[in-house]
C-alpha cells in the first residue's frame, strides 16, 4: 500500500486528486478520502504522465468560469479540464490525528503546531500507566535532513522522552537515529504501526505493541523496587473512586483499581518503618479506617489528636502508591471527621 510514501513525496502535503491517486494508488486513495479536504484555491498545474512517468506538469490556463486548459510548456500538448480536477485537497489533520490516537491507544490532544518543527504536529499523549505520560508527535518529512531537523528541534524542546512517528522509515539517518536512542524515544512508523480494514478503520499492528512495551519497559517501574516497595499498575486516568481497598489481614490489603489489582503487604506500600520495619502508624490508621468503612469521627474508638498527621502522612503514601490526582481522604461533610474517597472494608 502507497499511502504513507504519498504523505512524505507532497509538500504540505496537499494535491488534486489525480496526484493523489498516482502516489497513494487506488487502495491507498479510498483510506485517504475521508481525510482530505478541499482548499477554496485551484491548482496552477496539473500532472503529466508519459509511459507511465511523471514529467513536466502541464500550466492551467484559465479561459472562463469553467473553462480550463491545460499546456505542457515543453511539448505545447493540450488537455481540457474541469474545474473538479483542479480542487486542490488537503489532509483533515486533527481527523487524522483523532483516528491514529484511537487506534494506537493514545489520548489525543488537540494543538496548534506553534513552536513546533516545520511539518510536525502533536498527536496526543502516550500514558502506560498512571503518572506516566509521554508526548506522541508526527512528523512528515520530504528528505532526510529536514527528519534530522525535527529530531534535533524536539529533543531540544522535550524534558524526557517522547514517541515520534513518521510515514515510513525510509528518511531515518542513522545520526537521527542515534539521538532517538539515546534520549530513549520509541520511533514509531505508520507504515509498519496501523493496519486498515477500511476507510477510518485502523488497528495497531505486533510491531507497534511490542515497540510501545519496550517504550514502557524503559520509563515505567519494574513490578518491584529495589527497597521492597511494589509498583501498581494504575490505569491511566483512574480516580480515586475506582479504588478498592480490602484488607485481608493485619499485614496485607488485596486491592483493584478497573482491571488493575493484587494482594499487597504493607512493605510493599511504602509503610514500613525503616528502623524495624514494622508497620508504620499510618498503615495503623489505614485500618483503623478500614474496621471503620471508611470513616473516622471524633466519636470513633480510635480517635485521636495524633490521627491528623497521621492522616496526612498516609494520604501521601496512598498517593505515591497509585500516582491517582486528588485526595484519597477528605473531611466529612459536617466536618467533624474524614472518609475515604475510596472503597475500604476490612475481612481481618
Amino acid at each position: 500500500m502507497r499511502l504513507w510514501q504519498a504523505l512524505e513525496a507532497l509538500p504540505g502535503p496537499a494535491a488534486v486528486l489525480a496526484e493523489w491517486r498516482r502516489l497513494a494508488g487506488a487502495e491507498g486513495l479510498d483510506l485517504l478520502t475521508p481525510y482530505l479536504q478541499p482548499l477554496p484555491r485551484l491548482a496552477a498545474s496539473y500532472p503529466r504522465l508519459v509511459g507511465g512517468e511523471p514529467t513536466y506538469p502541464y500550466e492551467v490556463v484559465e479561459h472562463g468560469p469553467d473553462d480550463f486548459v491545460g499546456v505542457c510548456p515543453e511539448t505545447e500538448d493540450r488537455i481540457v479540464l474541469a474545474r473538479n480536477d483542479l480542487v486542490i485537497y488537503e489532509l483533515d489533520w486533527p481527523l487524522f490525528l483523532a483516528d491514529i490516537a484511537a487506534a494506537l491507544g493514545f489520548q489525543y490532544r488537540a494543538a496548534g503546531t506553534d513552536g513546533l518543527p516545520a511539518a510536525t504536529r502533536l498527536v496526543g499523549d502516550y500514558r502506560p500507566a498512571a503518572g506516566y505520560s509521554f508526548p506522541v508527535y508526527l512528523t512528515v518529512p520530504l528528505e532526510s535532513r529536514s527528519l534530522t531537523g525535527a529530531v534535533c528541534m524536539l529533543v531540544s524542546l522535550s524534558d524526557g522522552a517522547f514517541v515520534l512517528s513518521t510515514p515510513t522509515r525510509c528518511r531515518l539517518r542513522p545520526d537521527a537515529q542515534q539521538i532517538l536512542e539515546r534520549k530513549r524515544c520509541c520511533f514509531l512508523p505508520l507504515e509498519e504501526a496501523l493496519a486498515a480494514t477500511g476507510p477510518r478503520q485502523w488497528q495497531a499492528t505486533e510491531a507497534a505493541v511490542q515497540a510501545l512495551q519496550g517504550f514502557t519497559g524503559l520509563h515505567v517501574p519494574s513490578p518491584e523496587a529495589n527497597d521492597g516497595t511494589a509498583f501498581f499498575p494504575t490505569p491511566a486516568g483512574a480516580t480515586w473512586a475506582d479504588l478498592s481497598i480490602r484488607f485481608v489481614d493485619g499485614h496485607s490489603v488485596a486491592v483493584r483499581v478497573g482491571a488493575a489489582g493484587g494482594t499487597y503487604h504493607y512493605a510493599q506500600m511504602g509503610m514500613a518503618d525503616g528502623r524495624n520495619a514494622s508497620p508504620t502508624k499510618q498503615w495503623e490508621l489505614l485500618q483503623v479506617l478500614a474496621r471503620n468503612h471508611g470513616v473516622l469521627t471524633w466519636k470513633s474508638p480510635d480517635a485521636s489528636r495524633k490521627n491528623k498527621k497521621r492522616r496526612e502522612l498516609l494520604a501521601r503514601d496512598l498517593k505515591a502508591f497509585f500516582r491517582i490526582d486528588g485526595e484519597p481522604i477528605v473531611a466529612t461533610d459536617d466536618g467533624k471527621g474524614w472518609r475515604t474517597t475510596f472503597a475500604l472494608a476490612s475481612d481481618a
